[in-house]
């Protein structure tokens, strides 16, 4: 680390002064940046205001314009069928026609006049007296085009007036004969838009503002105050737009107008089926206006806010000195607090313990982060007593509330363990342990710790059944080696008992009482020997002669013998799926399958029921299950069932070597034994074997030979 200058010496000083200055500069540059950005765009902002209230006083204008032509043209429609049915009634006079475009005219204010133009092309008729007869209108735009066929209201080039010279607009739309539909003529509407001057006062364009009607490449000019551009005039549009081409149908520019030089901004609107254009055009100085007012707001705020800008860079020099003694000494409590914070969170990670303290007054509790992996909770967790104990098992959480109230009554409580659930449904066994802290007579706080004991129990857990395994395997083997010497014993004494018995038989004649003595005997002497057979098969050690078997062809040999051994009251249903190859011996197969269901039926009884035996290839796994409907086990019988010698019946009927041998031929070939049983519930034994490595079958897997005891 760089070694810290002094605080009292010249260069700390100076660089304290360079930092003022600095910020001071900074400051005053971000203040006018601020207030120029602002400028800017408050005149964006009273632009955007403008245009849009041009484009807004256009469509109010537009829409005006619209209403007065459909009106105008609701009139000319009326005084059209008016004439055509004096046409057709030959009572179509001048005179007459003169009276009826009079009254039309006199139905709306702003119709300055109606004239009658036959097809020739000359004026017949007209509401005004001082209309000339026989005018020659034919020149007329609009005259050619409703010659032509046009049979919609046309508005024509605002011209001026014959008699006042104001400028006037033309509405027309044409006539038909009564007689053969031909062309009449048309009748034209004359329009004063002067007539109309309140409502253009009424939108407020302002002191340098305009509104305008174009028709084709004139414009009349219906409200300005202005000089250069007279109100109520017709002037080229390249006057007061220049070369400008309104191609869209509605939209906004901003422009110098050619003739007063004025900068405008100016909305305009193409209204459907009329051929004109309104614009309403707003001066771009006036629009601005308020942005200068405001202005000058801003540049008296800057002043005040640079003033005290200036200020403060003199305290925060000031007030420097004493501030940097403060945070140095801060920063070197911080680091010292932050190192042994990170070397506590360290330790309690390695030890799997969280911390956490409890405020007796307020209920209060703070974790450490070590708490929050424990429980799996969020940081932003509201913790309280009873969230906490919304998380205990319901098994352990009565051990909780005398804990706390132990604590709280300032004694130091025995530590207890827990069961905690996690959101995803773990659950975890936590040790916890707690001690007040006293201030005065008072508990001021518990404090106490939580640790993860889960691994621990597990691993607890499983040496404990390591080591009963061992005790099992040992007493297995113990019992294997002493049964294993009596067997051989036994069947050295039962084989002269078992061979002259059946000697002297063979020279008795059937029927004899001796004879039937000696049949009793030799029953006796081959059950001893069939229980020799199986003390000697649990007690061999040597490995069996295996190779690939069929699973399901096993099952599937053995199934009729099954079934005729079995008491008639039995129902026995088989699955056996084919294709299960697994490396083992076929008469030790066949003895695992012969025992389970000789030990269902068994189970069954003389009662109705029902024995499944299926067979199936669960991924590298041949599955044997074999399922009884008797009267099942508990938990106490479940436990021992493999045990030597160990049976439920009577003294005499059972040996306790059947499982026993079903469980040392299913290990020795690598495989396992389930079972699922519940009183009165049934049982269901599954042997899963291990899948060969090759699937071809051998003649023995193919025709499989029935162990010697079927």
């Amino acid at each position: 680390m760089r070694p810290r200058d002094s605080l009292g010496s010249p260069r700390a000083a100076a660089r304290k002064r360079w930092a003022a200055r600095a910020f001071g500069l900074a400051m005053f540059g971000l203040l006018s940046i601020m207030f120029l950005f602002q400028l800017r765009q408050d005149r964006i902002a009273s632009l955007s205001a403008a245009t849009a209230t041009a484009e807004r006083l256009a469509q109010v204008l537009e829409e005006h314009t619209r209403e007065t032509a459909a009106s105008v043209n609701a009139v000319l429609i009326a005084t059209a069928l008016h004439l055509r049915t004096l046409d057709g009634a030959g009572t179509a006079d001048r005179h007459t026609i003169g009276k009826v475009l009079a009254t039309n005219a006199d139905s709306l204010p702003y119709l300055k006049a109606l004239s009658f133009v036959d097809a020739d092309g000359r004026v017949v008729a007209s509401s005004l007296p001082t209309m000339p007869i026989g005018f020659d209108a034919s020149g007329r735009d609009y005259f050619r085009a409703h010659a032509a066929g046009e049979k919609k209201m046309l508005i024509g080039v605002a011209v001026p007036s014959l008699f006042s010279g104001a400028p006037i607009v033309p509405l027309t739309i044409p006539v038909e004969s009564a007689e053969d539909g031909r062309f009449a003529g048309i009748i034209v509407a004359v329009m004063e838009p002067r007539r109309s001057e309140a409502f253009y006062k009424a939108l407020q364009v302002g002191e340098q503002g305009i509104v305008a009607i174009a028709s084709g490449d004139t414009v009349m000019v219906l409200q300005t105050p202005g000089r250069e551009i007279p109100k109520n005039s017709a002037i080229p549009a390249h006057a007061l737009f220049g070369e400008r081409r309104l191609d869209a149908p509605t939209g906004a520019f901003r422009m110098e107008t050619p003739l007063d030089g004025v900068d405008r901004i100016v909305g305009y609107r193409k209204p459907e089926d009329l051929s004109v254009v309104v614009l309403v055009g707003i001066s771009t100085s006036e629009a601005l206006s308020r942005w200068h007012h405001d202005a000058r707001g801003y540049f008296v705020a800057w002043a005040a806010a640079a003033a005290g800008v200036v200020a403060l860079t003199l305290l925060l020099l000031k007030q420097m000195r004493r501030r940097d003694r403060a945070v140095l000494a801060l920063g070197d409590t911080t680091q010292r607090l932050w190192r042994n914070e990170r070397h506590l969170i360290r330790a309690q990670a390695v030890a799997h313990v969280g911390s956490w303290e409890l405020d007796p007054r307020s209920g209060r509790i703070v974790w450490s982060e070590m708490m929050y992996e424990i429980f799996a909770q969020p940081r932003s967790s509201q913790l309280t007593l009873e969230s906490i104990a919304a998380l205990i098992t319901r098994e352990t959480r009565p051990l909780l509330q005398p804990f706390l109230d132990a604590a709280l009554s300032g004694t130091v409580p025995a530590g207890i363990e827990i069961d905690i659930v996690r959101p995803d449904g773990q659950i975890r066994r936590c040790r916890c342990k707690c001690e007040p802290m006293m201030f005065g007579s008072q508990v001021a706080a518990v404090v106490g710790t939580l640790q993860d004991v889960t691994k621990m129990r597990r691993a607890e857990a499983k040496r404990f059944e390591l080591e009963r395994q061992l005790q099992q395997s040992l007493k297995m083997e113990a019992l294997g080696t002493l049964a294993g010497g009596i067997a051989h014993d036994l069947n050295n004494a039962l084989v002269p008992v078992l061979g002259l018995t059946e000697c002297v038989l063979e020279n008795l004649p059937a029927g004899s009482r001796d004879r039937a003595d000696l049949e009793v005997v030799v029953g006796g002497a081959v059950r001893a020997r069939d229980l020799v057979r199986q003390i000697l098969a649990f007690s061999r050690k040597e490995a069996p002669t295996r190779h690939a078997v069929d699973v399901g062809r096993i099952v599937s040999s053995t199934w009729d013998l099954l079934r005729r051994a079995l008491p008639p009251a039995i129902r026995v249903e088989c699955s056996a799926t084919l294709g299960a190859i697994v490396m083992a011996d076929p008469s030790q197969l066949q003895q695992v399958i012969v025992n389970l269901v000789t030990n269902a039926a068994q189970a069954i009884g003389d009662c109705p029921g029902a024995i499944v035996i299926s067979v199936a290839r669960i991924g590298d796994e041949a599955l044997l299950s074999v399922a009884d409907t008797g009267n099942g086990m508990d938990e106490a019988t479940r436990a021992r069932i493999f045990e030597p010698f160990f049976t439920t019946k009577p003294v005499g009927e059972g040996t306790g070597l059947g499982l026993a041998v079903v469980h040392g031929i299913v290990m020795g070939h690598g495989g396992r034994i389930d079972v699922r049983s519940n009183s009165d519930a049934g049982t269901v034994f599954e042997v899963a074997l291990p899948i060969a490595e090759t699937h071809a079958s051998s003649a023995e897997a193919e025709n499989p030979k029935l162990c010697d005891f079927i």
